[in-house]
């Protein structure tokens, strides 16, 4: 069985950019001021791309990990709608 590579298919995994909009009336300027300082030097942004890289990289594994359990779930519901509910192979699976 071959599972997706979590850098393959990007574009799958990609949100709309109003989200952002959206989520961020969740919380006022003083929040987001103390969660997402101003950038002030070259090595602040770049902790910041460290951080946002790092956090894709363990979003796109995780997004991989639920195709397969995704995978997995459409294959037993798949040999479920092949068996009768009575029978004891239903129950087993």
């Amino acid at each position: 069985r071959r599972r997706r590579q979590p850098d393959l298919e990007e574009s799958q995994y990609e949100t709309d950019y109003t989200t952002a909009v959206e989520s961020g009336d969740e919380l006022d300027r003083e929040q987001w001021h103390r969660l997402y300082p101003p950038i002030g030097s070259d090595g602040a942004r770049q902790r910041y791309k460290e951080e946002f890289a790092a956090e894709l990289r363990r979003y796109k594994e995780l997004c991989a990990h639920m195709d397969g359990v995704n995978e997995c779930l459409a294959q037993l519901g798949k040999q479920l709608d092949e068996v009768p509910e009575d029978s004891a192979q239903y129950q087993v699976l």
